[in-house]
């Protein structure tokens, strides 16, 4: 058993919601790059990659100035843009269905820590498993 004197439910509270965040931001960085700015990298190639994905014929003879990361990373991966396009549009689905779980387990748990009544409560709350939000090969854009 634990004895929190020093700290009061209030505390305790702010502190396991914390907790969780950073296990939600843990996890999230199995499907996502979390560094400054890879967001925007993220939905400009998702951008490009629904134009090529458009017009297969187009997105090949377009001017890699208008879709830039589609262009180079087909030529470093020596595959066509058509197929970059979708292996980025996959990608991009996975973490639209994975993303939603993630927060949705975070926000519910929160809100049930929020409602605890003792610090027992509060703590039994903050115990989640995360696990089955997993994949055993994690992949990122």
């Amino acid at each position: 058993m634990r004895f929190d004197f020093k700290m009061g439910l209030t505390a305790i509270k702010a502190e396991l919601k914390a907790k969780i965040d950073l296990q939600a931001g843990e996890l999230r960085g199995l499907y996502i790059t979390t560094i400054p700015g890879q967001d925007m990298v993220y939905m400009e190639k998702r951008i490009e990659a629904e134009l090529v994905v458009a017009d297969p014929a187009l997105g090949e003879t377009l001017p890699a100035a208008e879709i830039p990361h589609i262009a180079r990373e087909a030529v470093a991966s020596g595959v066509s843009r058509f197929d970059k396009a979708v292996e980025i549009l996959t990608i991009a689905n996975l973490w639209k269905q994975i993303s939603p779980m993630i927060e949705e387990r975070r926000l519910s748990v929160k809100s049930a820590i929020d409602a605890a009544t003792t610090v027992a409560e509060a703590r039994d709350a903050a115990n989640v498993d995360w696990s089955d939000l997993v994949l055993p090969t994690p992949v990122s854009l």
